[in-house]
């Protein structure tokens, strides 16, 4: 199991600041990244909805507050991998 999502991290760092929600987050990167690299982030972000991630080291990268706002890292992903596909640009 993978236990380090670079793509997921950019996407924190650069995007997912304090007070901006995570669907603004996610439509900013579509926005602003290329193609590939919004697939790298669909991709990971996929195998996090599919819990295929090690949550001790995931809280670690990205703390606990997804966890805590949504129950489960596999729910934030996919919330977030709908709001990806529903977002149009």
């Amino acid at each position: 199991m993978a236990t380090y999502y670079p793509e997921i991290i950019y996407w924190k760092k650069t995007y997912a600041h304090p007070g901006v929600l995570d669907k603004r987050a996610v439509e900013s990167f579509i926005d602003c990244e290329t193609a590939e690299r919004v697939n790298s982030l669909r991709g990971q972000i996929h195998s996090v909805a599919k819990g295929k991630f090690d949550e001790h080291q995931f809280i670690k990268q990205m703390g606990p507050d997804r966890k805590q706002r949504h129950g489960s890292y596999e729910e934030w992903a996919k919330l977030m991998l709908q709001w990806m596909a529903g977002y149009k640009g």
